[in-house]
């Protein structure tokens, strides 16, 4: 289904599936998902009865609930460039369909629905004003939620451009990860998953691609033999030098030196 109203839907307990436009992926505790106006969407437990059926917290309004001023917005985005939120957050933010939370800030999500949920129930006066606050509340949870993220995402990025620009200066050595992952100060499971999940390669696999990369620069640009650039880019095995060099570029270093040429 599709709706004029901004929802911000956060999955309290269980595990599903969501579907908003035309993506499809797994949700479970935690979840806080965002959904524009007139996006189609829906949330489904898994049909078998092994996993926990889905338990979602809805909170829908438009934006001119917050202030009238917004009655022309018809998305997230446009809301949290409001005059308050500007001047809040004066950050650009690009925003992801959901954001995932830790077990602390599950806590502070959730109180904010519940005390949500007793205002519409109880419905005392002013309770309009109050769910206005609740809304204002949780809209800025969910900017520090996504600005601590954001940052967090940059400072993991950074340790292993870190690591990245050592490996290139020092690829004739031997890379050990018990030595890189000691430079970033992360355990070594940590370490290879990070670093995976930063470049899309193993740090083997990037060690590899450094070395190969020089080989063939120096394949361009010397006249040296191809033993001589193996054991210059850390490679003492032939057999493996070519292996390698054929894997990552392609060709063998014997045809890539007469393409060059």
């Amino acid at each position: 289904h599709a709706h004029d109203f901004i929802e911000i839907a956060y999955v309290a307990s269980g595990t599903g599936i969501h579907r908003i436009g035309e993506n499809e992926y797994a949700v479970s505790k935690g979840n806080l998902c965002i959904i524009d106006y007139n996006v189609p969407h829906e949330f489904r437990s898994y049909p078998d009865s092994s996993h926990a059926p889905l338990y979602v917290y809805n909170c829908v309004f438009k934006p001119e609930f917050i202030d009238y001023s917004l009655i022309n917005c018809k998305d997230f985005s446009s809301v949290s460039h409001h005059f308050l939120f500007r001047s809040l957050f004066p950050e650009e933010n690009d925003w992801a369909a959901d954001i995932y939370l830790t077990d602390t800030e599950n806590s502070g999500i959730e109180d904010i629905y519940e005390r949500m949920y007793k205002e519409y129930q109880i419905k005392e006066p002013g309770y309009a004003e109050m769910l206005r606050v609740y809304i204002v509340e949780l809209l800025i949870k969910i900017f520090r939620l996504h600005q601590n993220k954001n940052r967090i995402e940059t400072n993991r990025r950074q340790i292993i451009d870190n690591i990245i620009q050592y490996m290139k200066a020092n690829y004739m050595q031997e890379l050990k990860l018990e030595d890189l992952s000691m430079m970033a100060f992360l355990s070594r499971n940590y370490f290879c998953k990070l670093f995976k999940d930063c470049t899309g390669m193993t740090v083997f696999e990037y060690a590899q691609k450094i070395r190969i990369e020089q080989a063939c620069k120096l394949l361009k640009t010397t006249n040296k033999k191809i033993v001589d650039i193996a054991a210059d880019v850390g490679y003492s095995d032939m057999k493996f030098f070519n292996h390698i060099f054929k894997k990552i570029s392609g060709t063998t270093p014997r045809d890539f030196k007469k393409q060059s040429k």
